[in-house]
Order: structure tokens, then sequence, then C-alpha cells
């Protein structure tokens, strides 16, 4: 009996003065976002979803309701591990992080700050992902996060170490994700979803 787990990254984001926004509230879907959300729940409506997950982020919360509409009987379930990475840059602009040549290849400027590590998002999705398919066992769930936790996820479930540069060559587009596939005995198979 197989479990399947469509994690998906919210919409785009609407942010015309280009800000580094991270965890701050309010940032909802742009009118394309709204477009990427509705196209996305238009084709998991095809698949069989038994319950739907949502990071506490104005732009997921407002992707899963594209998703939910297909899907009256559920109600989406705030989990708060699937939240945006935590950054002490949060609220700065682009160009100011640019004119200050900040690389977010040069994580440690990052950590430093008090932001959150990659090892520390793996952990937090691990907890998500084991205690979610362990509740949903043999059923199919989507679930709405955010770049940086879906490209965490993605790396530790190839086999690969958690470095930035290698986190980063599983980049996800918004409205895109991967598809995590649990089978009885514990392993997991991944695919990049593109739709």
């Amino acid at each position: 009996m197989k479990t399947i787990i469509y994690l998906v990254r919210h919409g785009e984001v609407h942010n015309p003065e280009k800000i580094f926004y991270g965890r701050l509230p309010g940032f909802g879907l742009s009118e394309l976002g709204k477009s990427q959300a509705e196209t996305l729940a238009a084709l998991l409506k095809t698949r069989p979803i038994a319950a739907l997950y949502t990071s506490p982020l104005m732009r997921a919360v407002e992707t899963a309701g594209y998703v939910g509409r297909h899907f009256p009987h559920l109600t989406p379930i705030v989990d708060e591990r699937l939240i945006e990475v935590g950054s002490p840059l949060e609220g700065r602009s682009w160009e100011e992080l640019e004119r200050n040549q900040w690389n977010f290849y040069r994580y440690s400027e990052h950590t430093r700050g008090g932001g959150e590590h990659l090892s520390d998002i793996w952990k937090r999705m691990r907890r998500f992902l084991a205690e979610t398919a362990k509740k949903h066992k043999g059923q199919e769930i989507a679930a709405i996060s955010h770049g940086e936790p879906i490209m965490v996820t993605h790396t530790k479930f190839t086999g690969k170490r958690l470095h930035l540069p290698i986190v980063r060559q599983h980049w996800v587009e918004n409205a895109q994700g991967i598809r995590l596939v649990f089978n009885e005995l514990g392993a997991v198979e991944v695919a990049k979803l593109t739709f």
C-alpha cells in the first residue's frame, strides 16, 4: 500500500516593491500566482486527495484555497512545519541586498544572523512527512509549502548532502513541486512534478 504526498510550492507572490519577504505577513498571490494556483488545482482534482495541508503564510493559504475548491469536503490544515525558511534579511529590498553584494550562496551570512539552517528545515520537514505518511497511510495528500523546504526535502530524498549549491539544483518553480511515494517498508521515491 503506497502513500503519496504532493509537496507543492505556492503560486507567484504579489510583490511590486521587490521585498525579500520570507515569513513576513501579507504577501498574497499575484494575478499570475492565482492563475498558477488554479492550474495546480485543476491538475490535482484528478487525484483522490484525502487531506490538504498548508503553510500558515498567506500565499500558501491562498494556493491551498484554490486547490480546496475542487475538494469541498476538505478543510485545509495549517501546519507550521511547512513554513518558509526564517531569515534575518526579511523586509529588505532585493535592490539593497544586491547593492550590499549579499549572496544567498554565502549561507553563513544568513545563519550567523539567526536564520534557519538547512538541517533545521530538514528536521521539521522530515517530521511533517513521517507523521503525515503514517496518519494517511495508503492515501494521497497535497501539502502547500515554499521553495527552500521543498528543495531541501528533494535533496535529502535523492541522497545528497545539504549544501546550498546542491540544494539549489533542485529549484522548484511556483505552483510546482515533488511527488513523494512512501511504500510499506518506509522507502521513499521522489519525482519532480511539472504541471
